[in-house]
């Protein structure tokens, strides 16, 4: 504290104290608290627009680039049983994950995401395994956007796919999962999902 005395030293103070304390689960399977009510997807969302919504109250300039327009974004809850982190393994420094961590969910397109993996792929070596799942997770999320869906879920050994109330899903042919069309979901038998069954989940998403 001492030696950060300058204006905007509070990040540096707080990415300090992650590196002392850690970060605990905000970014993994045991999530805690608020964050594990609404996932954290959800609650980055909010932070941006309450962040947003403090800088209108007090006439802040806002940088349209950022929180303005990924305020706005279509929200689309997504919770497979994945195993989504940058391990500290793979990238060292924690300010460097962290960035990394905002960049992968700040990205608006499938193509987004190919060019950070392989970024990742050229400055840090080959996707272990968890950072493989965090760039096929956020591919299903930015397609189910695309497909105008609210939800993706994995219930009772099935993926569902929930439309908004008053939307009848489309039905589904020539793909190589077994879908099932109900009132308000496409439920796609899946009971474990892999690398291999989610590819075919973002071929389905791509179809719908």
């Amino acid at each position: 504290i001492a030696e950060n005395v300058q204006l905007g030293a509070g990040l540096s103070i707080a990415m300090r104290d992650l590196e002392i304390r850690g970060a605990g689960d905000i970014l993994g399977t045991r999530q805690h608290g608020h964050i594990a009510s609404v996932g954290f997807h959800l609650y980055t969302r909010l932070l941006a627009e309450a962040v947003k919504r403090t800088r209108d109250e007090r006439g802040l300039p806002l940088d349209k680039n950022e929180l303005a327009s990924k305020a706005h974004r279509p929200l689309v809850l997504v919770d497979l049983p994945l195993h989504t982190t940058i391990p500290g393994s793979y990238v060292t420094d924690l300010d460097m994950r962290l960035k990394l961590y905002r960049r992968v969910a700040d990205a608006q397109t499938i193509e987004e995401i190919s060019a950070i993996t392989e970024e990742f792929e050229d400055r840090f070596g080959p996707l272990p395994p968890p950072v493989q799942n965090l760039m096929l997770q956020t591919k299903v999320k930015l397609l189910a956007i695309r497909a105008g869906i609210n939800s993706v879920s994995h219930e009772n050994r099935q993926i569902v796919l929930r439309y908004p109330e008053g939307v009848a899903p489309p039905s589904v042919s020539n793909t190589q999962l077994r879908v099932r069309v109900g009132k308000s979901a496409l439920w796609v038998e899946m009971a474990t999902p892999s690398t291999e069954h989610i590819h075919k989940l973002l071929d389905l998403l791509q179809t719908l």
